[in-house]
């Protein structure tokens, strides 16, 4: 069932988007705008968590009424170390960008440069959407190196 109203029920999946400013970011918005135009019962919560917050942030997520997070690139690092289990990418990389809780279990996922390279195939794709962004991601999509 759609969430119309912006509102929270008990079966609305609760994401936090942990950031140090993730409230001066409109990625939780925008998310929550994707999530309502596909009929998805979700919200992103923006969190702003301080760097000497974050590990025990992460460690008491397990516990918490988030299905998950979404995690900024500052924190990115820090979340594959913390997590009780990574995807092959995300351990390749080294970094964590999405996780999930399932058991109080952490699982750590790398899905930011698959859903960049989904969307650069579509016609919506703008380049100059690089240059204006600060995500190391974009970088590698458009210049085919690693920052």
């Amino acid at each position: 069932m759609m969430n119309n109203d912006n509102s929270i029920t008990s079966e609305t999946k609760l994401f936090g988007f942990i950031a140090e400013e993730a409230h001066s970011s409109r990625f939780s918005s925008a998310v929550n705008k994707l999530f309502k135009g596909s009929g998805i019962n979700a919200m992103v919560i923006p969190m702003n968590i301080r760097p000497d917050d974050i590990v025990f942030t992460l460690s008491q997520m397990r516990y918490s009424k988030l299905s998950g997070a979404i995690i900024a690139t500052e924190y990115q690092e820090d979340a594959a170390a913390l997590v009780d289990a990574v995807s092959d990418s995300a351990e390749e990389e080294g970094i964590v960008d999405l996780i999930w809780i399932e058991n109080n279990q952490l699982y750590g996922d790398l899905i930011m440069p698959r859903a960049l390279d989904k969307y650069a195939e579509s016609e919506n794709f703008k380049d100059d959407i690089a240059m204006r962004s600060l995500c190391h991601y974009f970088y590698d999509l458009t210049t085919g190196e690693k920052r």
